[in-house]
């Protein structure tokens, strides 16, 4: 009889095979579930990526500004299950930080008593001063301290007002790509095509280029659409631009007398180029800006001299 017990398999196969689902449901469950957790977390972490990089582009603007593009980006992007947890702007206003969660409904870990669960992530840009930029106008502006909103002349009209930088002879123009009026001209109206870095030395262009400069500025004035001024601007207007904040190459210490043929650069500064109004452009050949601060595309990092004008990135 006891024989008989020990021996008789009648049913054991069930087990085995309830066993072995048991196993397996677990490992499909591996596969699927935690596939699907780990594409929302993903799709959260772009959305969240997204966010703070519009967020970026108020830097360093009041925090109002950059919470509601973050809300804005992040619901454009965000599936039914996300949700933003919180936004932050650190002290100096440099960086912006976005924490958001999402639930996921698994399909066959409810089989093992697992029905959902939550992932959290963090995303972070900040901005730092340009570095290297490509859409430089060929002028530029000794390094100093630049005050917001002010109007500075960013190439001069006459010998008599040469910069002490410079020497006579020169109005304020730089060389990008070549010499020659009409090389000034396409750069000016749309900017220089190729990257300009930090430490960069650039050769400076001799004459006044009257005309390619009113040609410039007309071309650029002419598709302002947006009656900006220095505290309401558009800042993809043609009128604000991107020049280059330099120190001479050459000689150590310049005298008045000096004619400094190259120059180094130290930063970039972007203006909003002023209308000459009825002033003769062609005779004066002067170019004005109210110094802006503003976010744009480029390289940014340490080494650059901070005049305002910043790159966006993640940091997280």
């Amino acid at each position: 009889m006891c024989k008989e017990v020990l021996t008789n398999r009648r049913g054991s196969a069930i087990i085995i095979v309830y066993a072995a689902m048991v196993a397996i449901i677990g490992f499909c469950s591996l596969v699927v579930d935690m596939g699907n957790l780990f594409l929302t977390k993903q799709r959260l972490n772009n959305a969240l990526d997204a966010a703070v990089l519009a967020g970026s582009q108020e830097l360093p603007d009041t925090v109002d500004n950059v919470q509601n593009q973050v809300e804005e980006y992040f619901n454009h992007n965000a599936a039914e299950n996300f949700s933003l947890t919180g936004v932050c702007v650190s002290d100096d206003h440099r960086t912006v930080t976005a924490t958001g969660q999402a639930s996921v409904e698994y399909f066959l870990a409810g089989v093992l008593g697992i029905t959902s669960s939550t992932v959290n992530c963090t995303a972070a840009a900040g901005i730092e001063p340009l570095t290297a930029v490509s859409g430089v106008v060929p002028i530029g502006i000794k390094q100093q301290t630049l005050l917001f909103n002010q109007k500075y002349s960013l190439k001069i009209s006459s010998n008599s007002d040469f910069d002490e930088y410079l020497g006579p002879g020169t109005f304020g123009v730089l060389q990008m790509g070549g010499s020659g009026s009409s090389t000034y001209e396409d750069n000016f109206k749309y900017g220089y095509n190729q990257k300009i870095m930090i430490g960069d030395v650039i050769y400076t262009e001799t004459g006044n280029k009257s005309g390619a400069t009113r040609d410039g500025i007309n071309y650029r004035v002419s598709q302002c659409t947006h009656a900006c001024t220095p505290t309401n601007f558009d800042p993809a207007c043609p009128r604000v631009i991107i020049i280059p904040v330099y120190e001479p190459a050459e000689p150590e210490n310049p005298t008045p007398d000096d004619k400094i043929t190259k120059v180094r650069i130290v930063g970039f500064a972007t203006f909003l180029m002023d209308i000459p109004g009825d002033k003769t452009v062609g005779n004066m050949s002067y170019v004005d800006g109210y110094f802006v601060q503003m976010v744009i595309e480029g390289e940014s990092g340490s080494g650059a001299v901070n005049q305002g004008v910043y790159a966006t990135g993640l940091i997280i």
